[in-house]
């Protein structure tokens, strides 16, 4: 009998692997579904909005055009007398949680037209997206839509996201990306922030690429015994994450710089670079527009939202993104608008400017954004036809 416990025991472990293998394998196989009726997958620009689509979102009417772009019908070709913006960003642009003549583009937009005639301002936000995706869209939409000016709001988890998603990018011999495919295992096998002692990290990156894994961190059991998924700052440098850019989304905005942050800024302004040229080919002027999070605009601007993003209490007063950017913009002559100073003037614990909750803007910080922008473009001369 005792000869046979090994041969057992191996039994045993061998029908687990096949178990634990073909679990795994069926995962892969079938395909996860949508998460958002309004958003899907897409196989060169990772996600994007639903093409033609209305419905309710947040609370609030919601609808697509054509384009798949949350703006109304656009005039193809180009009506006569239309100066055409395009804006890119992510969920502060594509305004997630306002009506549509709340949101940063069509504030920016009347704001516009009190100074000049024949303003569209079209709106092409969508909820995390950064440079990398924000080329694609140009690509994609840039000659339908035409436009005179490209406006890229460039938003502080930019660098990260470009970061990872340039991990997943299919890219040209120049490093620009040809597409960038929905690939949640390798997604979330990028994010998963490490359980196990650094010197075990090989294992843990292991763990990390499998479905069955990740779906146990995922859950509630997981969560209870490795925490949570988004870490507070305190877990972050309790884990030796703190400025680690991978785990740390808002690493850039810490008083001291990030691990490796040089190169990351260089992959998003390669991007942004790009972005300028297409936006030349298509005859239109560039800019980029910077603007600030709530921690580094008062230190009472949302108090529970800035933990979810590993964010602790006060006021984070470093200006190095913006001096950063600024930089950028120099070197590959695009104006750059920063909107840090502008925010911080309008801080008022009795009007925030950020919701308490989530780390987006409130309707007063939409319209700061958004009149700063117009502005800012105004004051620097951008908008063809327009007077300063």
């Amino acid at each position: 009998m005792r000869g046979r416990w090994p041969w057992l025991a191996g039994l045993v472990l061998l029908g687990l692997a096949v178990a634990v293998g073909g679990a795994e394998v069926a995962l892969r196989v079938v395909p996860p579904p949508e998460r958002k009726a309004h958003l899907v997958s897409d196989p060169v620009r990772h996600h994007r909005l639903q093409r033609s689509w209305s419905g309710v979102v947040q609370g609030f009417p919601y609808r697509t055009n054509a384009l798949g772009l949350r703006d109304r019908d656009i005039a193809t070709p180009k009506p006569s007398g239309v100066v055409r913006v395009l804006m890119l960003g992510d969920s502060f642009t594509e305004g997630g949680g306002f009506p549509d003549e709340d949101t940063v583009p069509r504030r920016a937009e009347r704001a516009l037209r009190a100074s000049c005639a024949g303003i569209e301002v079209v709106n092409a936000g969508t909820a995390s997206y950064s440079p990398i995706l924000e080329y694609l869209t140009l690509r994609e939409i840039g000659r339908a839509v035409a436009p005179d000016l490209v406006v890229v709001n460039l938003d502080m988890t930019d660098v990260h996201d470009d970061l990872i998603r340039t991990a997943l990018a299919e890219r040209d011999a120049e490093g620009l990306p040809l597409r960038v495919a929905t690939d949640r295992r390798r997604e979330t096998a990028l994010l998963l922030p490490p359980v196990l002692p650094a010197s075990l990290r090989v294992a843990d990156e292991g763990l990390g690429r499998l479905l069955l894994w990740q779906g146990f961190r995922k859950s509630g059991a997981g969560r209870r015994a490795f925490g949570a998924l988004n870490l507070d700052e305190a877990a972050l440098r309790a884990r030796g994450l703190l400025g680690d850019l991978r785990y740390d989304r808002l690493a850039i905005t810490r008083d001291t710089p990030a691990r490796d942050e040089e190169a990351a800024w260089a992959t998003t302004a390669r991007y942004l670079a790009a972005m300028k040229r297409d936006g030349e080919r298509l005859g239109a002027r560039f800019a980029v527009v910077l603007y600030p999070y709530a921690h580094q605009v008062a230190a009472h601007e949302s108090p529970e939202g800035r933990v979810v993003f590993g964010i602790g209490p006060g006021l984070y007063a470093s200006e190095r993104p913006f001096v950063t950017a600024a930089a950028i913009g120099q070197r590959h002559g695009f104006r750059v608008i920063t909107l840090l100073e502008t925010f911080r003037r309008r801080a008022d614990p009795a009007r925030p400017l950020f919701r308490s909750d989530d780390i987006h803007h409130t309707a007063e910080g939409a319209r700061v954004m958004a009149e700063g922008i117009a502005a800012g473009l105004l004051d620097a001369a951008l908008v063809p036809g327009c007077p300063r």
